[in-house]
């Protein structure tokens, strides 16, 4: 699959009853072909499920033509599952599909027509295109972001507009960066959950990327859900936490200077977590 516009993600433990959402989501989108040539490809990655998730996923191989690709792992986290999309990706943009989210029909379009709308050397310095969601009543979730339609730098726009209350937001992002920043450092191998903001973080400030935003929702996020994946996960997983702050107090103490309200946050964590995983 040479020249493929788009890798949609989707990493899955237990979820057999809700991946009809990003599997409904991609059907109805409004592009999907260029030329006769589908410019996507879905990647599922199933993290040990032991439900009906590998039979659901080969009935609908069976009722559609584009390219669904099926992994199954035995179960070790979300990071490493999430690893292996990016690994098997061959789209230029890469965009996480929850097992439990549904978005717009408008989606592919809207990336597609936004990343063409740049120069080569656009698409060089950006690293992403962000927008924006609402949950499942229609509700939009937090605020428009204060600046669109233009590239700015990560590392001065994630801290300043950390507290605006932006709320839940949703980004299609340059694959070739992703298999950069978004591999497990060997101290965390063992650990099951780590904060995608970690990797986030590797993306801002070791690659120094810029990114492009847009209000207009694309996203539809199940706040409600009794078993959504961020509910407790703080409770469920201190131990990812202390280490995404243990790795951002560390390696990035240089952000003290410019950042002290972000830099102070991630002590504060740092030692909150200590606590919390000692306790488990």
């Amino acid at each position: 699959m040479n020249n493929l516009f788009l890798t949609v993600f989707t990493p899955t433990y237990n979820r057999a009853d809700k991946l009809h959402r990003v599997y409904n989501s991609i059907k109805n989108q409004t592009l999907q072909k260029i030329d006769s040539e589908y410019i996507f490809e879905w990647i599922i990655v199933d993290d040990g499920s032991s439900d009906n998730t590998k039979e659901l996923v080969e009935s609908w191989k069976k009722e559609v033509d584009f390219p669904i690709r099926y992994f199954y792992q035995k179960n070790q986290g979300k990071p490493t599952a999430s690893r292996k999309g990016v690994e098997e990706a061959n789209g230029e943009l890469f965009l996480f599909a929850d097992s439990d989210d549904e978005f717009l029909p408008e989606t592919f379009e809207t990336f597609y027509n936004t990343w063409n709308s740049f120069t080569e050397e656009e698409k060089k310095e950006c690293g992403g295109i962000g927008v924006l969601c609402q949950d499942q009543y229609g509700n939009r979730i937090g605020c428009d972001y204060p600046i669109e339609k233009k590239l700015l730098k990560d590392i001065e726009i994630v801290f300043k507009w950390r507290d605006i209350g932006l709320g839940e937001t949703w980004a299609v992002l340059k694959t070739a960066n992703l298999k950069k920043s978004f591999t497990i450092p060997k101290e965390a191998k063992n650990l099951k959950f780590i904060p995608e903001s970690f990797f986030w973080s590797r993306m801002v400030f070791e690659l120094n990327t810029y990114s492009y935003h847009i209000n207009r929702v694309l996203r539809i996020y199940y706040k409600d859900d009794n078993d959504n994946i961020s509910n407790n996960i703080r409770d469920k997983y201190p131990e990812g936490f202390f280490f995404e702050s243990k790795w951002f107090v560390t390696k990035y103490w240089k952000s003290s200077y410019k950042y002290p309200k972000a830099y102070l946050k991630h002590l504060i964590k740092l030692v909150y977590f200590y606590f919390k995983r000692k306790n488990i």
